[in-house]
């Protein structure tokens, strides 16, 4: 590839291609980043391009990627977060991917049995 040549990439399409995801890539699934024993599933920066990858990976990555877990663990501790059927996900067009309807979703507070 000459230095001067540009490639673009859809990350919306990569994130949708069966052939790096499998036949439920459509699929809402926050478990198929999880493995059996509990912990983070890894996953080549190159397959998933949110934080780009090799020389050029971003700075904030690893901070985000701490902010996620934090705020994971203190939903996931007190709620249950499931999405509401047949409301649209539909990708609004930016740098930046952002769902054009939001993300409605259903949340309740668990129920602690002593």
């Amino acid at each position: 590839v000459d230095s001067s040549t540009q490639i673009i990439f859809s990350m919306y399409a990569m994130g949708r291609m069966r052939s790096l995801w499998g036949e439920d890539c459509h699929e809402f699934k926050p478990e198929r980043w999880i493995l059996e024993t509990g912990k983070i599933k890894y996953v080549p920066s190159h397959k998933f391009l949110a934080f780009n990858s090799g020389p050029r990976t971003c700075l904030g990555k690893d901070m985000s990627m701490t902010i996620i877990k934090a705020v994971a663990i203190a939903l996931i501790g007190k709620y249950h977060i499931k999405p509401v059927q047949g409301h649209p996900i539909v990708p609004d067009v930016s740098l930046v991917l952002h769902m054009r309807h939001g993300f409605k979703a259903q949340v309740v507070t668990h129920v602690c049995e002593k």
